[in-house]
C-alpha cells in the first residue's frame, strides 16, 4: 500500500468491521480527475441504459395485461 494510503489503525480496524473495501476507494484515487469523470460518466450512461430498458419490460408487461 503506498505511504499516502496508510490509515490509522483505529480507521483500518473500523473500515474491516463494516466490511468496507478500501483497495476501491484507493483505485478510485489513483486515478485523474479526467478519468475519475470519464468513469462516472460511462457508468451513469449504463445506469440510463438499465433504466430504460426496466422502463421498456414494464410497458410491455403493462400491455400484455390489458390485451
Amino acid at each position: 500500500m503506498p505511504e499516502h494510503h496508510k490509515l490509522p489503525p483505529a480507521l483500518k480496524s473500523v473500515s474491516a468491521e463494516e466490511g468496507i473495501d478500501l483497495s476501491q476507494l484507493y483505485e478510485r484515487l489513483s486515478l485523474s480527475p479526467t478519468e475519475r469523470l470519464r468513469k462516472n460518466f460511462r457508468m451513469a450512461a449504463a445506469v440510463e441504459e438499465l433504466r430504460k430498458a426496466g422502463q421498456r419490460h414494464r410497458d410491455r408487461n403493462r400491455r400484455r395485461e390489458t390485451a
